[in-house]
């Protein structure tokens, strides 16, 4: 319990400079997943993000950027929404865009030039965000965010995540049923596990899935959390890799 608590509470940080390996078909196995399990599949979430290079970028520059990940999404003539922010030490230009009826696209581009005490380069960085219920395109969606990042030489750290849910509260019995579906399906090892009255969470390692974070010499890449709402009378099941990118 205190390793899972020590994974949670530093997982983000560690993702600023852990690489992560994600495939094509994995996106697909977080769906199938789901499906083993009969809970029924309500939204994705996919981010990526990485350094893009060492320059203080004016806005053209970005908007040159962002009109090239808009051409991998194939977005046409839709238009989006625009958010500017500028200072002396940064520059940020956010793009919202619904791609379609239930899907949603974010770039976000933030150009920083530290004070010269720091000496440091300036830098930019790129966050493409895909989420939404069109879940017959996670796959796709998940490639596009990959293309995004890989047009700027950027060191994807992407995370992938899935929602589903089940009718009514799921007892204990219930509970362990889908976990042992689950980790015999994703053939999952070094579990660690946190219980309190209202949701479970757990990390592990598959090997299905690419390389995750490294903590304590042990590597994990799968993040899973149940809980049930009572507003819905629902049990929500989040999967993700290496960790659960939507709030729950």
């Amino acid at each position: 319990m205190k390793l899972l608590k020590c994974i949670l509470a530093f997982i983000l940080s560690l993702l600023l400079t852990t690489g992560i390996a994600f495939g094509h078909e994995e996106e697909q196995l977080l769906v199938d997943t789901l499906k083993l399990v009969g809970a029924e599949p309500e939204m994705m979430d996919i981010v990526d993000w990485s350094v893009i290079n060492r320059e203080f970028m004016g806005f053209d520059e970005m908007e040159e950027c962002r009109d090239k990940i808009l051409d991998v999404f194939e977005v046409g003539e839709k238009t989006f929404d625009v958010i500017k922010e500028n200072s002396e030490i940064y520059r940020i230009l956010y793009t919202s865009i619904q791609i379609d009826s239930e899907t949603f696209l974010q770039i976000t581009l933030q150009s920083l030039r530290l004070p010269e005490e720091y000496e440091k380069a300036p830098q930019t960085y790129l966050v493409v965000n895909v989420s939404g219920k069109e879940l017959g395109k996670f796959a796709e969606y998940g490639q596009k965010v990959r293309e995004a990042m890989l047009l700027f030489e950027g060191e994807s750290k992407i995370t992938s995540c899935i929602t589903g849910a089940f009718d009514g509260k799921l007892d204990e019995a219930k509970h362990e049923q889908i976990l042992e579906k689950i980790f015999d399906y994703l053939k999952i090892s070094d579990a660690q596990m946190l219980q309190d009255p209202y949701t479970l969470s757990l990390v592990g390692h598959s090997p299905l899935f690419g390389r995750g974070i490294e903590i304590l010499d042990k590597t994990y890449n799968v993040n899973i959390s149940v809980r049930y709402n009572s507003d819905d009378d629902k049990t929500y099941m989040w999967i993700g890799t290496p960790v659960i990118s939507l709030e729950y």
